[in-house]
């Protein structure tokens, strides 16, 4: 008897033990379909979300498609202060709307900005439009277009605009232009309300980026990169050491300090990566290599990550960690391991990493202090996570301020282990195609020290979440789902604490939200429990996993031992 009592409470310490590594849940966080907030129509889908840079508004691109090639667009601004919401009015509407793209903020956060891109009654063309957040003062850049009617229908009479880049004081533009009946491409500076206009330089890919606010830097068609007065006068010459090679892309460090360039030999695919001083001293090469054979390397600078607001350059080589750091550009070793999805703390002092596809990491920036924050399994490797819809996301994120980090997991991060919604059967292999569907990905969050997992969406048999965009102050961000079984998407607003948060949004003018004046219009949808998710409730057919795979077996093994000594005890 005496035994039997200490085998039960053995096995109850055990369960208790295994409780305190489970997954929590935070009724506080609180996930709302955009389309319950918007009451949005059946067949739009959401192309975009961007928040304003003090973070209160959101813009949200909506699209449908109307066989066989017309999409028509809405764009709205969210309060998510005040919880109202209005559509953008461009005078614009229904099919008339084709050819109009995602809304942006432009970098002041007074004023938006989007493309009109398609073929207008003679040829096809692209450009960029400013206008206030209500849709007023409109004008397309680089014209006297104030209609974007109009616009639309003269886009080629206009031609071609691309990389719209600001100003370090956001006073200026800079972009590219092909005009009509033009083979060249011209490099244009105007004022930041998209006025006054006048050509810098020409090349084929000039790809300007500004250096400081009256200076530029272009890639010219002999394959060096120059530095220009806001007049067009050369600065400043950048060419390879070896006049065999031809720089075709460049990136600037954030404080403007570095630049690093990719370089080629003509004939051949492959690359490697210089950095200098931005002043052209102490140049290094072999700074990272792109194999031309390798479709993994096909896109340049993709293997080196600045700080933020610094000059230090990270860079992933064959799954190793380095820094390249100082006046000298000299290059260490900061990890060595099987490293990929690399990315550094708002603060630039410390990095996170994946180890080994599965194991997320922090590391100091002079490689101490390696920190095992949690576990996140092989999901990447699914091919219907790497299908073309979903592969433009980030496995993880971190968010603005840095304290916290979002992912997605097709695992329990606890153990590691692969699980299959409702019967919890451990999945063995991850390249098994046919049981991607009742693979579930829910998102999850975790204290960047490794602290407090929690579970943000639920566990739903065949869908994926993933993160969109954070809140600047990172109290909120938006997600998007996909659904096997529906194959659509649907996009949610996730607030992380909505103590103090109604669910009541209220749908007024634009011209009201912007302008601080209150709301007229009583017009206010309330979201449904079923609509408005948190991680207690249950889907549809499904069940939300509280508890990760091990603890739910350790409670079922310790009911079926305690039956089994009460039997034994019966039978003595």
């Amino acid at each position: 008897m005496l035994k039997n009592m200490l085998i039960l409470f053995l096995l109850l310490f055990a369960i208790n033990i295994a409780s305190a590594n489970q997954v929590a849940e935070d009724p506080n966080i609180n996930v709302t379909p955009l389309d319950e907030i918007l009451q949005i129509e059946e067949g739009f889908l959401t192309t975009s979300t961007e928040w304003s840079p003090d973070g209160q508004f959101l813009l949200i691109t909506y699209s449908k498609w109307i066989p066989p090639s017309t999409n028509i667009v809405r764009h709205y601004l969210l309060d998510t202060n005040s919880h109202t919401f209005g559509e953008i009015d461009y005078e614009v509407h229904g099919p008339d709307t084709n050819g109009i793209l995602q809304a942006k903020w432009i970098p002041s956060g007074d004023k938006i900005c989007f493309e009109v891109s398609g073929s207008g009654p003679t040829e096809p063309g692209n450009c960029y439009i400013f206008c206030n957040p209500d849709g007023t003062n409109l004008r397309g850049v680089g014209t006297n277009f104030t209609d974007l009617s109009k616009i639309l229908e003269n886009l080629g009479d206009i031609g071609f605009q691309r990389n719209l880049k600001w100003s370090p004081d956001y006073s200026k533009i800079v972009f590219e232009w092909q005009k009509p009946g033009s083979s060249s491409t011209i490099v244009y500076i105007a004022d930041g309300n998209g006025k006054n206009a006048h050509e810098l330089s020409s090349a084929t890919y000039p790809q300007p980026v500004w250096y400081d606010s009256d200076k530029i830097f272009i890639v010219k068609d002999e394959g060096n990169i120059e530095l220009l007065s806001e007049d067009g006068d050369l600065i400043q010459n950048f060419q390879p050491e070896n006049k065999d090679e031809k720089y075709c892309v460049f990136s600037l460090s954030p404080d403007r300090k570095k630049i690093i360039f990719t370089s080629g030999l003509p004939g051949s695919f492959d690359s490697q990566t210089y950095i200098s001083n931005t002043d052209g001293s102490n140049l290094k090469g072999n700074i990272s290599y792109y194999d031309g054979d390798n479709p993994e390397d096909n896109n340049l600078l993709t293997k080196e990550y600045w700080q933020p607001n610094g000059s230090l350059l990270l860079v992933n080589q064959n799954g190793n960690l380095y820094i390249v750091e100082g006046d000298e550009n000299n290059k260490r070793l900061l990890h060595e391991g099987n490293v990929s999805e690399p990315q550094w703390f708002p603060d630039g002092k410390k990095i996170l990493f994946v180890e080994n596809g599965n194991k997320l990491y922090s590391i100091n920036v002079d490689g101490t202090n390696l920190t095992f924050i949690t576990n996140f399994g092989s999901t990447p490797s699914h091919s219907w996570y790497n299908s073309d819809k979903i592969d433009r996301f980030s496995i993880y994120s971190i968010s603005p301020s840095g304290d916290v980090i979002v992912f997605a997991s097709a695992l329990n991060p606890a153990t590691g282990n692969f699980y299959e919604n409702g019967t919890d059967k451990i999945i063995e292999s991850a390249n098994d195609s046919s049981k991607y569907s009742s693979i579930a990905a829910p998102l999850f969050i975790v204290n960047s020290n490794g602290s407090n997992l929690t579970q943000v969406t639920p566990t739903t048999r065949g869908r994926f979440d993933m993160l969109r965009k954070w809140r600047p102050d990172g109290k909120q961000f938006t997600i998007e789902s996909y659904s096997l079984y529906i194959t659509d998407w649907e996009d949610s607003l996730v607030e992380l604490n909505n103590q103090n948060s109604s669910p009541m949004w209220t749908n007024i003018p634009v011209k009201e939200i912007i302008g601080g004046e209150k709301p007229i219009s009583v017009n206010k949808t309330q979201n449904s429990e079923f609509n408005s998710t948190n991680t207690s409730q249950v889907t549809e057919s499904q069940e939300i996993i509280k508890q990760s795979p091990s603890f739910m077996f350790l409670q079922l093994f310790t009911c079926i031992m305690g039956v089994w000594l009460l039997h034994k005890r019966r039978e003595i």
